[in-house]
C-alpha cells in the first residue's frame, strides 16, 4: 500500500486497523530500536509492539497521519519498556504474567531506567528536543519523519537530535 493511501486511510480508520496497516513497519522500527540500544538487543520486537498497541488502545486516539501514529507508538514503546523494568524491580508481573526479562535482559534493566530518568529531566527543560529524542530512540523514526511529527524543519531536528544526544550522554556517563 502506498504512503499516500496509508495517509488517506489513517484519518478514517480506528487504531486496530492502523496497526494492521503499519504492523510490519512497526516491527522493523522495533528491531531498529533494539539495534541502536545494545542493552535491548535481545528484546522481543513482537512483544514490544503488542504491548505498545495495548497501551495505545487504552486511549481514544485520533491520528492525523502516519507520522502522528508512529510518534504515538514511539512514546508507547518507551513506556512499555520502562513499565516492565519497574514491575521487575517491584517483584511483580503484569496481568498477563509476562516476565520483564523477556523484553529486556535483566542486567541491562537498570541502564534503561537511567536513560528514562535522564529523558524525564531533559523534558523538563527542553520539551521539543525531548520529543525528538523519544521519537528517534524508541520509535526508530527517521530525521524527516521526526521533523514532520514535531512540526519543525529538518535542520532544526538535526540540531535538536545532536543536542539531545550530547546532553543525554553527559547525564548518563556521569
Amino acid at each position: 500500500m502506498s504512503k499516500e493511501r496509508v495517509r488517506e486511510t489513517l484519518s478514517e480508520k480506528q487504531l486496530s486497523e492502523m496497526v494492521e496497516l503499519l504492523y510490519q513497519q512497526l516491527r522493523q522500527r522495533a528491531r531498529s530500536v533494539r539495534s541502536r540500544l545494545p542493552h535491548c538487543a535481545t528484546m522481543d520486537s513482537r512483544a514490544l509492539i503488542h504491548e505498545a498497541y495495548a497501551k495505545m488502545a487504552q486511549g481514544n486516539h485520533q491520528f492525523h497521519s502516519e507520522t502522528h501514529f508512529l510518534a504515538t507508538a514511539s512514546t508507547a514503546m518507551r513506556h512499555v519498556m520502562i513499565d516492565y523494568v519497574r514491575q521487575k524491580n517491584a517483584g511483580k508481573r503484569d496481568d498477563d504474567g509476562i516476565e520483564p526479562a523477556l523484553l529486556i535482559p535483566e542486567q541491562e534493566q537498570e541502564r534503561l531506567l537511567e536513560i528514562d530518568k535522564a529523558l524525564t529531566r531533559f523534558e523538563q527543560h527542553y520539551e521539543r528536543e525531548h520529543k525528538v529524542a523519544v521519537y528517534r530512540i524508541f520509535g526508530g523514526m527517521t530525521l524527516e519523519e521526526t521533523a514532520l511529527a514535531v512540526g519543525v524543519s529538518l535542520a532544526t531536528v538535526k540540531r535538536d537530535w545532536a543536542f539531545a544526544q550530547a546532553w543525554l550522554y553527559k547525564q548518563i556517563a556521569s
